[in-house]
């Protein structure tokens, strides 16, 4: 049975006076039972501090950590039910793939048949059973990382901690090991709790993600709700590739209701959105790249020139300039006819437009229609 995992007003701090550190502020949230959980965030903002605090690694400066009914704020690591899997593969060289996955239990002290047996079982569930016998040295990066998974699933651990487990591998072998992972979530009783600075990880794996930054949780939500509802800009610009395009904007009374100005275009703004931009004079408009169009240059149209064109393949990622010096990008097929230096007209729908306020970057309304 998986814990439910519960943080109250946790805070850590590492250091004193001048050069104090504040890596953790007052983080309180739930995770379920047998849940994916993911933090998500830049290099320093708290997330890797805040799974060594679950782990029993780090003493929080202040708060507590539940495991279910159980606090477990002073309970040392071994003691907590977990198995931790760090972002440097750290196998016994010297030993093969069967001792390497069997270690805890033989410290254990179980009897070498039912060790056996347990190593033979998740061996399989990993798809490592013919190489049992090999050692780390003659593996590739990806089935390293599936031994080392398998020595900490296999005491069978209440909550799985991962620490950037994936960092390391390349492109191709990080999709693997994706699809390894969450198959493996499904086929054990344990609740996940991930930490990854890509959001790519965040959004295909996790049930939900905290997205944090600078110690504070932004937003915690499913990927899903955090892609199409941002809670502010940070939340916004960090999830989603290529970065949502931010460009500054007026809000403007009409005799319809209120509009915004962008890049030279009035476009009215719903009825529903009105009440949070009471009082504003400027705010921050996102459009996420794949929602802009580019299009032949015609006399309604917002103008631009095409600065730069980037293949990916099946699409290209394109930067345009505007008469007024704004740059955005663009995702559009590779057939399209705009090449560098390239007069366009941009075109997008005011249903993918996102409100931003000015100064505190908290979204405002999600599509103006």
């Amino acid at each position: 049975m998986a814990f439910s995992v519960r943080l109250e007003g946790l805070d850590k701090r590492f250091g004193r006076g001048a050069r104090a550190v504040h890596a953790v502020r007052d983080l309180s949230l739930e995770i379920g039972e047998r849940e994916f959980f993911t933090f998500v965030g830049p290099s320093g903002c708290g997330k890797t501090t805040t799974l060594r605090m679950i782990a029993g690694l780090e003493t929080p400066t202040a708060g507590r950590i539940w495991f279910g009914d159980t606090e477990v704020t002073a309970l040392p690591p071994q003691k907590r039910d977990i198995a931790m899997v760090f972002q440097d593969i750290a196998l016994f060289p010297y030993m093969t793939v069967r001792q390497n996955i069997g270690y805890p239990l033989r410290i254990a002290g179980l009897p070498r048949t039912r060790v056996d047996e347990k190593v033979e079982k998740v061996a399989a569930t990993l798809g490592l059973a013919d190489k049992l016998a090999m050692k780390p040295g003659q593996l590739s990066g990806g089935q390293q990382q599936r031994v080392a998974i398998g020595r900490a699933i296999i005491k069978e651990p209440k909550v799985l901690l991962m620490d950037e487990p994936l960092s390391a591998l390349d492109a191709r072998l990080r999709v693997e090991m994706r699809t390894e992972i969450l198959r493996l979530h499904r086929e054990i009783s344990a609740t996940i709790i991930y930490v990854t600075h890509d959001q790519v990880e965040a959004m295909t794996m996790s049930t939900r993600v905290a997205v944090m930054d600078q110690g504070r949780t932004l937003q915690i939500d499913p990927p899903r709700t955090i892609f199409r509802r941002p809670a502010d800009m940070t939340v916004a610009t960090f999830i989603g590739t290529p970065a949502m395009n931010i460009i500054p904007a007026a809000v403007v009374a009409t005799p319809s209701g209120l509009a915004i100005e962008l890049l030279g275009r009035l476009i009215p703004v719903a009825a529903r959105c009105h009440a949070a931009l009471q009082g504003l004079k400027r705010v921050k408009v996102g459009i996420r790249p794949q929602s802009v169009r580019l299009v032949p240059p015609g006399p309604d149209q917002i103008m631009g020139s095409v600065f730069l064109r980037e293949p990916l393949g099946f699409e290209d990622e394109v930067l345009v300039e505007t008469a007024d010096g704004t740059r955005l990008k663009a995702v559009t097929d590779t057939g399209e006819g705009f090449l560098e230096g390239a007069a366009t007209g941009l075109e997008f729908a005011s249903q993918d437009l996102f409100l931003f306020h000015a100064e505190t970057k908290s979204a405002l309304c999600c599509g103006l229609d």
